[in-house]
């Protein structure tokens, strides 16, 4: 069998097991097949096998997104680096890192710090500080000490990029990778990804959402707003309100990339 015949064999193989995934509706982030085939793509790079991958990898912002747990278990799975928890309390994490049994030097993450960034407001950083403590000190020193295992690509938590996530390392925010539509002429796509913090509510008994300050709004925000009244509209064609406010986050949304 020749090379090429075996690479288009391969990818059959992962197309059909990511349409499968998708289908089954048990990942509600992934909102299409080619979705779900990328997230699949990167697990194979990472030596995840598809469910673990279609669960723990997200796009965010044109990043990899992994869970503290999966970043753990890739370190130690990877026959090249390890790690030893030194101490990890309600205050502060500091993690030991080896290669190849030598040691490589410490990451640390303390609640001091937490304060600086501003985290501790959160819901997550009340209820489980020295799980978040230890997100936040593995990704740290994955990306210093064990590069290798991401093919020289920085990793991040979901926390670090704005995006809620539980004691596991699971994202907690209502989160939609969606790739926007073009304009038809080749320009780039309006949002690379979308995060919407619960999303847009729809309007209550038909009634219109108040008005919002587009203007002043990130491109992120944009882009989740569009996405929910995308939705919404799937759902009721005729939501005038919905079609509006569509076109508006539209219009901001390109306003802000032709600013780039």
């Amino acid at each position: 069998m020749s090379n090429q015949l075996a690479v288009i064999q391969d990818f059959e193989t992962t197309q059909k097991t990511a349409v499968a995934l998708y289908k089954s509706g048990y990942f509600k982030d992934v909102v299409s097949e080619s979705q779900a085939i990328v997230k699949i793509l990167a697990g194979q790079e990472l030596g995840l096998p598809p469910f673990a991958s279609m669960s723990g990898i997200h796009i965010i912002q044109g990043k990899p997104v992994l869970g503290s747990n999966v970043i753990a278990t890739l370190v130690k799975n990877s026959g090249r680096y390890d790690y030893n928890i030194k101490v990890c309390t309600n205050d502060e994490c500091t993690i030991v890192w080896y290669e190849n049994g030598k040691g490589r030097g410490e990451s640390t993450f303390t609640m001091a710090e937490a304060k600086l960034a501003g985290l501790t407001g959160k819901d997550n950083w009340n209820k489980y500080p020295s799980d978040m403590l230890f997100a936040r000190a593995i990704s740290r020193g994955a990306r210093r000490y064990a590069p290798g295992i991401f093919g020289g690509s920085p990793v991040y938590t979901p926390d670090e990029m704005g995006v809620d996530e539980d004691e596991d390392g699971y994202i907690t925010t209502t989160f939609v990778e969606s790739p926007s539509p073009t304009n038809g002429n080749g320009h780039k796509p309006l949002a690379e990804a979308i995060i919407a913090e619960g999303g847009v509510p729809s309007a209550p008994d038909g009634k219109p959402e108040p008005a919002h300050d587009w203007e002043n709004m990130t491109k992120g925000e944009l882009a989740g707003r569009l996405n929910e009244y995308i939705k919404r509209l799937k759902e009721s064609p005729n939501d005038e309100d919905a079609l509006k406010k569509r076109d508006e986050a539209k219009y901001w949304l390109e306003q802000k990339n032709k600013a780039k």
